[in-house]
């Protein structure tokens, strides 16, 4: 993966309960928090094989208050990590350990979302005094302009203008290849991204027929994401944490 950024920080890295709540795998990884991502591998040797990576700008947690019961296994300390990328549950050994893991992560979504409303704010104020006027267009460039903040930083290792396409997918950060792992194109945010991280359709252009996007954008278009944006028409608000009683 392409993990090197010039504003990317390591936080801390862990020990957890990765869950399914699909088929209620269970499985123990090693996860590494970022100052944007969240990271989940295996130890293979003296290195690491990356099963997952997301972007936190696109995440929420869900504290999940009653334990439950996993194949036949009580799990008290949980919370759940929801993404368009990928939604899991998180089970930890002690309060202290959820406490750490769900009030770092948090910390970390704010300060993206800090960084993100800002540089949406940036490009706002260079729109022309025309398209600023047309609040279908500007809703709409807001999302894509948020989409496409996630790879902003990491286009700036390789200059602006026509460098702007990233060698690698702004979502999974692995770098493209011609053999394994196409180039392909968001049909919203028009970002390079991989086949894996453009595998769900969404209505763009007012078009009936669903079309490929990034599953950022998906996130976007269908308030999936935390933060107060508009999408669809309306204005949602999607809080960073949330919990579940029951």
């Amino acid at each position: 993966i392409i993990l090197i950024e010039p504003t990317r920080k390591f936080i801390f890295q862990d020990k957890l309960t990765k869950i399914s709540e699909r088929t209620n795998k269970k499985e123990e990884y090693d996860f590494f928090l970022f100052s944007d991502l969240l990271i989940y591998a295996k130890q293979k040797g003296r290195s690491y094989n990356v099963h997952q990576v997301l972007h936190l700008s696109l995440a929420r947690i869900v504290d999940v208050i009653v334990p439950r019961m996993i194949k036949g296994v009580k799990h008290q300390y949980l919370f759940k990590v929801s993404s368009p990328q990928k939604s899991f549950l998180m089970s930890c050994k002690d309060a202290a350990q959820k406490s750490r893991w769900i009030n770092a992560i948090v910390e970390v979504i704010e300060d993206v979302m800090r960084r993100r409303q800002a540089y949406l704010q940036t490009q706002q104020d260079q729109m022309s005094e025309g398209d600023s006027k047309n609040s279908d267009l500007e809703s709409s460039n807001n999302l894509q302009v948020m989409s496409s903040w996630i790879a902003t930083s990491e286009m700036d290792l390789f200059g602006k203008g026509d460098s702007k396409v990233v060698q690698g997918c702004k979502l999974c950060i692995r770098p493209f290849s011609k053999l394994y792992r196409h180039k392909k194109q968001c049909n919203y945010c028009r970002d390079n991204v991989c086949g894996e991280c453009r595998s769900k359709r969404a209505s763009v252009g007012g078009k009936k027929k669903g079309s490929m996007v990034c599953d950022a954008c998906y996130g976007f278009i269908n308030g999936l994401v935390s933060g107060t944006y508009m999408t669809g028409g309306k204005t949602v608000s999607v809080p960073i944490l949330s919990r579940e009683s029951e």
